[in-house]
């Protein structure tokens, strides 16, 4: 496979390896981090049945992969518009090789196996 291919296959499944982030545990688990600054964030948590904490999960998992995409979709405007290169060991990455990165992105998200 082509290095550059292989490099932007790598790039957009590591970010969908971190789309959840450690928030959603620590709303379905113990808690923020026991902090000053977290203890209304703690205290609003503890009230919660755990229905309303999966509810919360979804939105906050929506959110981190909602701004992921943006920002890869930004990328891509930028380097539609502004010459923007994202290269990795001299080998620019062939960011419309499939799609874009961001619809890349939200299908590899979806469990899409990547387009021969």
């Amino acid at each position: 496979m082509d290095k550059s291919v292989e490099n932007y296959k790598k790039f957009i499944d590591g970010l969908v390896k971190k789309k959840d982030g450690v928030y959603s545990n620590w709303v379905l688990e113990k808690g923020y981090p026991n902090t000053e600054e977290n203890k209304n964030i703690n205290e609003l948590l503890a009230s919660m049945s755990l229905e309303q904490k999966q509810i919360l999960v979804k939105m906050l998992e929506d959110a981190r992969r909602g701004g992921i995409h943006d920002t890869l979709a930004y990328m891509n405007e930028m380097m539609d518009n502004d010459n923007l290169e994202l290269r990795q060991d001299g080998v620019t990455y062939p960011y419309d090789r499939f799609e874009s990165m961001h619809f890349d992105f939200i299908c590899r998200c979806n469990g899409d196996n990547w387009p021969e």
